[in-house]
């Protein structure tokens, strides 16, 4: 899985002289909890509840150690980011696959490429695994550059409609796994909260 990776930070970037990223700690899931926390506050599309889904997952069992990565900015810790397990159904099978998120950098560390350098290194750690593809809800204008593609095109799709398809999209982890790979997803229960909404 990932390994602490130290990156010198551009010159431009004024607020981190020097990134690690690294494997989350067991130690660090309070501080964890408020970067999240911060980090969704001021978006308008936020449930108020990611910090909610990624404890979730971290008790279940689709909790990969290894992809939960903290971005450490001169010792802080400024983001978090998640990879975990979830499943794409068909008629015939089901297919095991990644899901990428949530993403998060405090405001004050945001469009300094923190976030960047954790969905790489995430998705580099995540190529070594036996799994074919991973998804992801989110801009296609930010995620293309990772590889991700508009998921429709491959026929594989949301459970809860087509509102969020246009920002539904998939890349392949192994090569030529997206010909084989078609349905719709199924998140594990610990993305939904009492009342069965999405978190």
């Amino acid at each position: 899985m990932a390994k602490e990776k130290k990156t010198k930070v551009p010159a431009f970037r004024q607020n981190c002289r020097e990134l690690v990223v690294r494997p989350e700690h067991k130690s660090e899931v309070p501080i964890i909890r408020e970067v999240i926390q911060e980090a969704f506050d001021p978006m308008p599309f936020s449930t108020g509840k990611e910090w909610q889904l990624v404890e979730n997952i971290r008790q279940s069992e689709g909790y990969i150690p290894g992809l939960a990565l903290v971005a450490v900015c001169d010792g802080t810790i400024v983001g978090h980011m998640l990879i975990s397990l979830a499943e794409i159904e068909d008629k015939k099978k089901k297919h095991s696959i990644l899901v990428l998120g949530p993403v998060s950098v405090l405001p004050a560390y945001q469009r300094q490429g923190i976030g960047q350098e954790m969905i790489r290194i995430g998705i580099a750690s995540a190529e070594r695994l036996p799994l074919g593809a991973m998804i992801v809800v989110g801009d296609p204008a930010y995620y293309s550059q990772f590889g991700f593609q508009l998921a429709a095109p491959f026929d594989i799709h949301l459970p809860f409609g087509l509102d969020e398809e246009e920002y539904f999209q998939v890349m392949e982890i192994q090569p030529g796994s997206l010909k084989r790979i078609k349905g719709v997803v199924k998140y594990p229960p610990t993305f939904f909260d009492e009342k069965g909404d999405f978190l």
